[in-house]
């Protein structure tokens, strides 16, 4: 019985991990220079949108790989804004570019040459996480969550300067109990979390975007052979147990 058990409880978690990770999988795979552009969530003022922030859908609009899926993301800095239903390119960063509190100088890897960098937070790569994979505890899917969410990514990127984003995140028990969470959580990297830059024209030939937007959390999609990599080695963890029953039981 223990070895039944023990096999039932290994095929629910190799189901568990392979579904989390379809979760991850289900966004847009986007690559620089696709063009997506972002709505209000549940419709104008429905989901979030205090000062400006998020939660927004994201659409594909030219995109090379999986064009009719969508996913959810936030703001990363405060002073910038984006128009919605305005196409944007993308490109796939570790940070924000051009603002943002906390710049760490010129961003040697930019093809436009002068973009300041802001790399985004390990405590802000779990937040998302957990909110994209539907993991994040007191999270309940209205206004009022997203505006917290949208609170505490700006107060763990140092984004909040702004008195009344202070007074409101201050005030706000649920984002300082998430951000509490995302620091205390210790992520040493960023996962799959990346930041959308986005951009109003883009040169293929030139690799130079301008005309620069707000920047947006993502999280990329899984690579294939890594997601089959992991089934793989569930079922062998399967296949193991399924033996040592069989020489449990001819013992």
């Amino acid at each position: 019985m223990k070895n039944a058990l023990k096999a039932g409880f290994l095929a629910l978690a190799v189901a568990a991990a392979f579904g989390s990770q379809a979760v991850a999988a289900a966004a847009l795979d986007l690559t620089d220079g696709d063009k997506i552009k972002l709505t209000r969530t549940g419709g104008s003022g429905s989901y979030g949108g205090a000062f400006g922030g998020g939660e927004f859908t994201v659409n594909g609009v030219s995109v090379l790989n999986g064009a009719g899926d969508t996913f959810a993301t936030f703001c990363i800095e405060y002073s910038e804004h984006i128009s919605l239903g305005t196409p944007y390119y993308v490109r796939i960063n570790t940070g924000a570019v051009n603002g943002g509190s906390g710049s760490s100088g010129t961003y040697a890897g930019d093809p436009n040459g002068t973009s300041t960098f802001d790399p985004i937070s390990t405590a802000t790569a779990w937040l998302y996480t957990n909110y994209r994979q539907g993991t994040l505890s007191g999270f309940a899917g209205n206004g009022a969550s997203n505006n917290s969410l949208q609170l505490a990514f700006w107060r763990l990127e140092d984004e909040l300067h702004d008195a009344s984003a202070l007074a409101a995140y201050n005030a706000d028990s649920v984002a300082q109990g998430w951000v509490s969470a995302a620091i205390g959580a210790n992520w040493t990297d960023l996962g799959n979390v990346r930041v959308l830059n986005l951009y109003d024209s883009f040169n293929p030939q030139t690799g130079y975007f301008s005309g620069r937007h707000q920047d947006q959390l993502y999280l990329a999609p899984i690579p294939e052979p890594e997601i089959y990599a992991m089934l793989a080695a569930g079922l062998g963890l399967m296949g193991f147990v399924g033996r040592r029953r069989r020489q449990h039981a001819a013992g």
